[in-house]
């Protein structure tokens, strides 16, 4: 590209801020990916000054990095070898705050966190408040994990923090649950999505939604199609490839609407009245890059720092 759009662009008489989050499949397609994504911010003038992106290699962070012109953060090392979490902000529109450091968490897939402050788009001052952005990626196969993941990312959100997480939670919302997975053909699968009950059952995981949301924070897609009328911002985000029809949920399990999405993004209560809309993108290309959906989530700039620079210090517990 021989030029580097704003990430903020006027719509409405507003500046937008827009986020991606996006799990690549092992990073196997990343060139394709970072092709729409060019081609989609060609399109709208708009590149994301948020990007938070999953199952990328080691070395695919550099590459995204310099493609697109943003600051990289990755997550610590894993356990052990193999794909992790990257978050990717605009140095225009954020800074680092040096006063946090994130330490791996001895989990699969550690998250990639960052504490950021805003930057204001006119006088360049930086603001009062800052905001924790994550990106994570849930166990695939174990329940118990996937919980202390979602209570390890809700520490970031005591009283009065901010919290952008965005990520692949590997259980669906509690709206959006399926009844029973006992239909399903993959057992393997069947097993990994659930948990166990008091009964000595089993029923579909919803738990990393039942313990974010409790702690208060929302689910983006949802509230864009509920509260702001943005139909399909909630849909689900995977099971569209060929290889998934061993995992497929039979239609009178799924809940009215169909299942939702796997992929959310999750934040602070005080910043849903900045929301300005929500989109899972598919179509022209991306459902054959991953297995996995993108989301999109766009901000109004204005609404997004009357939030952060109010001079508000969280009390430190």
């Amino acid at each position: 590209m021989t030029s580097t759009p704003s990430a903020l662009q006027p719509l409405g008489g507003d500046a937008v801020l827009e986020h991606l989050g996006w799990n690549i499949q092992h990073g196997l397609n990343l060139d394709a990916a970072l092709d729409l994504i060019e081609q989609r911010t060609a399109t709208s003038g708009r590149r994301p000054a948020l990007l938070t992106l999953q199952e990328l290699r080691p070395e695919q962070g550099g590459q995204v990095a310099d493609r697109l012109g943003l600051i990289q953060i990755a997550a610590p090392p894993n356990t052990r070898p193999g794909s992790g979490n990257v978050l990717f902000y605009d140095p225009e529109v954020f800074t680092p705050d040096p006063s946090w450091t994130q330490y791996p968490s001895g989990i699969r897939h550690n998250p990639a966190v960052a504490l950021l402050r805003m930057i204001h788009p006119d006088t360049r001052a930086t603001s009062f408040r800052p905001i924790f952005a994550a990106s994570c990626h849930a166990s695939y196969s174990d329940p118990v994990l996937r919980e202390q993941q979602a209570r390890g990312l809700s520490e970031l959100a005591k009283h009065e923090r901010l919290l952008l997480a965005q990520g692949d939670w590997n259980a669906w919302p509690v709206w959006g649950c399926p009844s029973s997975l006992d239909r399903v053909t993959d057992r393997a699968y069947a097993q990994n999505r659930s948990v166990l009950t008091g009964a000595g059952g089993f029923r579909p995981d919803d738990n990393a939604d039942r313990l974010l949301t409790y702690n208060g924070l929302v689910d983006v897609g949802r509230h864009a199609a509920t509260e702001l009328r943005q139909p399909g911002a909630d849909r689900a985000t995977t099971g569209h490839g060929p290889d998934k029809a061993a995992q497929a949920v039979p239609p009178g399990d799924l809940p009215p609407g169909g299942a939702g999405p796997i992929d959310r993004t999750y934040v602070s209560a005080e910043l849903v009245p900045a929301l300005l809309g929500a989109e899972i993108l598919s179509g022209c290309g991306v459902d054959e890059v991953s297995d996995h959906l993108p989301q999109v989530t766009r901000w109004s700039v204005t609404a997004l720092w009357q939030v952060l620079d109010q001079p508000i210090v969280p009390i430190r517990h």
